[in-house]
């Protein structure tokens, strides 16, 4: 770039700073336009003035006034242009030109020293020192323009530098903070829940101890009421006896005065009492025909329940031998003969239950409970039955009723609470399982339903009692270990629970659920290896599980096997294409591989089905710092902190 001499100068002149430390005034063109000698002189050389003002033996000494010149000498225009050549002459570029053309060279003896000058001097000599240097900056970044874009480009990137190093360092103190408060909250919990298993332990250990006195004073009344039975029964026996004897000693007389009487000669007999028309002989016939006549009209009246009950002792011994269709063709008949046969009603609903033809069996236990409201069984089957046709509401209410006929009755409670688990009313559903275990607590069945109850009101500790009670009773239950596994693992416990599954799978080999749990504890416990094992079982089984995919992926991440676990990421996105998880998973092993730019796409696409994910905003922000796109960069980062925050302030209100 060519610059005119007149630029220059200009641009000198606005820069322009004397190195002394007071500059010189320009002329004023109204009075002469050089100044006199003694001007000059004196403000050369202020300090001497001062040290010899003090001093009246010494006389001022006389100045040689400098010649004057005349005004007219010189014109308007010249002396302008002398004015700025004598501060030109007095700048640092003037002297700097002076010295290379190797004048002043006798003049410059020694560096002048800061210290040698006063205070002010010293503050004055840095403070044009520093302005020397920014006017030469600035007369640089004038002239090479090219420099000062360069210049404030790198400023630029080292300032974007800086804040992408900062929202990192912010987005990773979140991170801790969150994992701190994770685990606070956690140990929280932990504790409340040992508490909460002590207080249930306790709670338990009091009810059975009341359970014993009860069970101790019914014995003890039991007692009582059979020696009472005894004792009536051995007077019963006593009295009966004396009856007896009397009896005999009456049937012993009359035989003795029968003998007796047999021992007299006996009387001849009259022929007159022979004769056809003696009341003896004409008694007999009528007796015979009214004895035919009253058996002939005794079964017409009760032939109906006759027949009705042998129908239903036709069907009894059908469904005894498993021939239902014949059963129900039998009880069709009795109930046919008879509509008030109860027992027909019941039995004919409970084949109808066993062949799933259950609108049928409901209309039966209704009919059935008709005829008999106060019979627990009607109630109960009638609330299987309705359970059955997924009518559970109506079901509680058939089960409550056979609990107010029979509270002891276990099934009834047991069953109640399956339907409230199944409503998710958790609390409910635990104290009916509750009240089935204080009636029958051998029961395995009860127990392994409990332990699953405690287990979604994350009481993970009483859950793990719970199945081991019903362990204990029952050991070859799969699903006993498997559940204990599970509770195990979320307390953290990952040893004991692989020990729990492993007995699982001794006794369910080639279950899929099992051996996929097996590979996410062994990935727990950092034994990889063996977890890929795992997986590779499952996904044999099931090829279809999108969980298998991705879990398995992430253990393959884990071995740095990048490249296959991108194969398992991509057979997860297939099953479910909308797993921001899957992508974003993707998308780091890309990044890994260095393939940014389709690890970039990965995450635009994990951020396309979940655009709150403050993780997949987090490594784009990453991958682009990366790759010095440094805006995009700060605008994801950003983006990260904010749902982090936004995140936080919905978990914690009061934290706003």
């Amino acid at each position: 770039m060519r610059l005119s001499t007149v630029t220059l100068l200009t641009l000198a002149a606005f820069v322009a700073q004397d190195s002394s430390t007071e500059a010189s005034p320009i002329p004023n063109q109204a009075t002469n336009a050089l100044p006199h000698a003694s001007e000059s002189s004196q403000a050369a050389n202020p300090v001497e003035m001062m040290a010899l003002t003090p001093s009246l033996a010494v006389s001022i000494p006389e100045m040689m006034e400098s010649p004057s010149f005349s005004s007219t000498e010189f014109s308007p225009k010249d002396l302008t242009s002398v004015s700025i050549t004598n501060v030109l002459d007095q700048t640092w570029l003037a002297e700097l030109v002076k010295i290379g053309n190797g004048e002043h060279q006798s003049q410059i003896k020694s560096p002048i020293s800061v210290a040698q000058l006063s205070p002010s001097s010293a503050l004055n000599y840095e403070f044009s020192q520093t302005i020397t240097l920014l006017n030469t900056l600035l007369i640089v970044a004038t002239l090479v323009p090219s420099i000062t874009i360069l210049f404030f480009w790198l400023v630029r990137r080292l300032i974007v530098k800086e804040i992408v190093a900062q929202a990192q360092k912010k987005l990773n103190h979140i991170d801790n903070l969150e994992a701190q408060l994770k685990a606070s909250k956690q140990r929280y919990q932990q504790l409340i829940k040992e508490l909460e298993f002590q207080i249930t332990t306790t709670q338990e250990s009091i009810n059975f101890l009341n359970r014993e006195a009860k069970v101790s004073k019914s014995s003890i009344e039991q007692v009582e009421t059979l020696k009472s039975q005894f004792i009536l029964r051995l007077q019963g026996m006593i009295s009966e006896v004396q009856d007896l004897k009397e009896q005999a000693l009456k049937e012993l007389e009359e035989k003795t005065r029968e003998t007796k009487q047999s021992i007299l000669p006996e009387t001849s007999v009259s022929l007159n009492g022979l004769s056809p028309s003696s009341p003896s002989t004409e008694s007999l016939p009528k007796q015979s025909i009214n004895s035919s006549i009253v058996q002939t009209t005794k079964p017409s009246q009760s032939s109906e329940s006759m027949i009705a009950d042998d129908y239903l002792k036709k069907g009894e011994a059908f469904l005894l031998e498993g021939q239902f269709n014949q059963a129900l063709n039998c009880l069709g008949q009795a109930i046919k003969a008879n509509s008030q046969l109860g027992e027909a009603w019941f039995k004919k609903a409970t084949i109808l239950g066993r062949l799933q033809r259950y609108n049928e069996a409901l209309i039966a236990y209704e009919k059935y409970l008709n005829l008999y409201p106060d019979k627990y069984e009607g109630w109960y089957n009638r609330g299987n039955i309705l359970v059955r046709l997924q009518r559970y509401n109506e079901a509680i209410e058939s089960y409550d009723k056979a609990i107010k006929i029979k509270p002891n009755d276990y099934e009834s409670w047991h069953n109640r609470g399956a339907i409230l688990k199944k409503f998710k009313r958790f609390d409910e559903a635990l104290e009916s399982y509750n009240k089935a275990l204080e009636i029958s607590p051998d029961k395995y069945e009860i127990l392994h339903n409990r332990g699953n109850v405690l287990a979604k009101l994350q009481r993970y500790e009483e859950a793990i009692a719970s199945y081991q009670q019903a362990i204990k009773l029952n050991p070859n239950k799969w699903e006993l270990w498997s559940n204990q596994a599970n509770a195990l693992s979320a307390l953290e416990r990952y040893e004991e629970a692989l020990e729990a599954l492993e007995k699982a799978l001794d006794l369910k080999p080639n279950h899929f659920e099992l051996l996929k749990t097996q590979g996410n504890l062994l990935g727990k416990l950092n034994r990889n290896s063996e977890a890929l094992d795992a997986y590779q079982k499952a996904i044999q089984i099931k090829p279809d599980s999108y969980e298998t995919c991705f879990q398995y992926g992430e253990n393959l991440v884990k071995l740095k096997h990048y490249a296959e676990a991108i194969t398992l990421y991509e057979q997860a996105i297939n099953l479910k294409p909308d797993s921001a998880a899957s992508w974003r998973s993707k998308g780091m092993c890309l990044e890994k591989l260095e393939q940014y730019s389709e690890a970039l796409a990965s995450y635009d696409a994990a951020l396309s089905c979940q655009s709150d994910d403050a993780e997949t905003w987090r490594y784009r922000g990453s991958l682009l710092s990366k790759l010095k796109q440094y805006p995009e960069a700060i605008s994801s980062l950003g983006k990260a902190i904010s749902i982090q925050k936004e995140l936080r302030t919905a978990k914690n209100p009061a934290i706003s």
